[in-house]
């Protein structure tokens, strides 16, 4: 495949997505259909399965650009290269503000993580996001903020869980006490002291 038709086809599925992500915020998942998905990307109904098997591969493929918004957002916290008590705020300012970018499809995204058959199958869907944390969690232990007892990874899975909790804690109830608290819990339990 050349360069030209990688990006053809690239470029194509971002605005299926992109079309499926307007309808889905419109209509919810229930009431939206690959027809008004074409209709809204301008495109015949059977280019849609060209990038997709059906509609049910939506929230995974949604669940994988938030993975990766989020992944980004850490990744300019670790760059930051701040303390671990403003790297933490920070972190938790960058997660919340990369939810709110998918406010209007954030339970269809989650439901993405949900659906996930198999354990490879969430690793790959949360991955762009877990290796930044696992960064951000080596950063602070390099640093000597953080516990070097602490692997890394399987921290990475439990961060990444609690933090999932409180953006959605957030953006979807408004809920913000839980959230807070859950962030005090992180910051204590991260402390090497």
């Amino acid at each position: 495949m050349s360069t030209e038709h990688a990006e053809a086809t690239a470029g194509r599925r971002e605005q299926l997505l992109a079309a499926a992500r307007e309808v889905l915020a419109q209509n919810g998942y229930e009431r939206t259909t690959v027809s008004s998905i074409a209709s809204r990307a301008n495109v015949a109904q059977g280019t849609f399965y060209l990038y997709f098997p059906s509609k049910e591969a939506l929230p995974g493929a949604l669940a994988l650009e938030l993975s990766q918004a989020l992944g980004a957002a850490t990744a300019r916290v670790v760059a930051a290269d701040l303390p671990l008590e403003p790297a933490l705020a920070a972190l938790q300012d960058a997660v919340q503000e990369a939810a709110e970018s998918f406010s209007d499809v954030l339970p269809i995204a989650n439901r993405g993580y949900e659906l996930a058959e198999e354990f490879a199958e969430w690793l790959m869907l949360t991955g762009p996001w877990r290796v930044q944390l696992e960064a951000f969690i080596r950063r602070h232990q390099e640093r000597g903020e953080i516990e070097p007892m602490l692997d890394a990874e399987t921290t990475a899975y439990i961060l990444r869980d609690l933090l999932d909790r409180t953006m959605k804690a957030r953006v979807l109830f408004g809920e913000n006490r839980y959230a807070d608290a859950i962030a005090t819990l992180v910051r204590r339990a991260l402390s090497a002291a």
